[in-house]
């Protein structure tokens, strides 16, 4: 069976907190103008910037969803939620010490808000700041035991510590709460690859690929599990396959680079036992 001392697995961190449109609540004033929106604190103005601004992010429209964010922020300085949300643009802009203040700031408006803690782990993430960010997800499943963003993130985070065993438990508890999150499966395999479970890891690559046919992290991982499993020609297909969805990741190149050598090494050794050697090279 085929050993890599380095073969990298890809594990994806998904996004927190830009996928809701919930806001603080808007004063009394602001729900006669918007009358949509529930009671409590928030103008109208900044609340209305806020939903804005998430389905701009959901749009892929990131430079537009930043005018919103600061918009409901310049509309309303103790915005929480539009720092949280803000700071979520702010990583994939890899922009990581930016979304760490906004989220700080968030905390401390509203140290109740779950979200704050899972985008602030998702920058701590990026920033190998690993124990940090399972710190702050464990912060958020306080707040809410079922967020699964918060669990996805913590499995992450977790495998990257090496606690694999923890990682396996946090994203099953992910996959029976919301059990169409290609992601979760993805992590799983992760996790599964490290403690050799080459089999079970494939299965949960299949199903993340299942479920969203566009998740290159998912080819490559199971292309890694091929590796270990020693079918060569699988695990080559599959981080080809992974690369053409995503030809920005690393980790893919590096594991079809380590995936060559061994086939050139193995090919290598079957043309010396069929009795072929490398011919001289030629002084004429």
């Amino acid at each position: 069976m085929l050993r890599f001392a380095k073969v990298l697995s890809v594990v994806v961190v998904c996004l927190g907190g830009l996928s809701s449109s919930r806001a603080d609540e808007p004063s009394p004033q602001a729900k006669k103008a918007a009358p949509h929106a529930a009671k409590g604190k928030v103008n109208a103005k900044a609340f209305a910037a806020n939903v804005e601004g998430v389905a701009l992010m959901k749009a892929d429209k990131p430079q537009e969803a930043l005018a919103k964010f600061n918009e409901a922020i310049q509309e309303n300085p103790s915005y929480a939620r539009a720092y949280a949300n803000r700071a979520g643009l702010r990583v994939t802009e890899h922009n990581y010490k930016a979304a760490v203040e906004d989220c700080n700031k968030a905390i401390e408006l509203n140290s109740k808000l779950d979200v704050a803690y899972v985008n602030r782990a998702w920058a701590e993430l990026h920033m190998n700041q690993h124990s940090k960010a399972v710190a702050d997800c464990d912060e958020a499943l306080k707040l809410s035991p079922k967020l699964h963003i918060a669990l996805v993130n913590r499995s992450h985070a977790l495998n990257r510590l090496g606690r694999h065993k923890e990682a396996i438990d946090d994203a099953n508890k992910a996959i029976e709460i919301k059990p169409d999150m290609a992601v979760s499966y993805v992590n799983r395999a992760h996790a599964m690859i490290a403690t050799k479970e080459y089999e079970k890891a494939v299965a949960d690559c299949d199903k993340a690929i299942s479920l969203d046919p566009k998740l290159a992290r998912a080819f490559a991982n199971r292309g890694h599990a091929y590796i270990h499993m020693n079918k060569s020609d699988l695990a080559l297909a599959d981080i080809n396959k992974a690369l053409e969805i995503d030809p920005k990741l690393g980790a893919a190149y590096y594991n079809r680079a380590e995936l060559y050598r061994h086939m050139a090494a193995e090919d290598s050794a079957k043309a010396a036992k069929l009795g072929y050697s490398r011919p001289e090279k030629s002084n004429n």
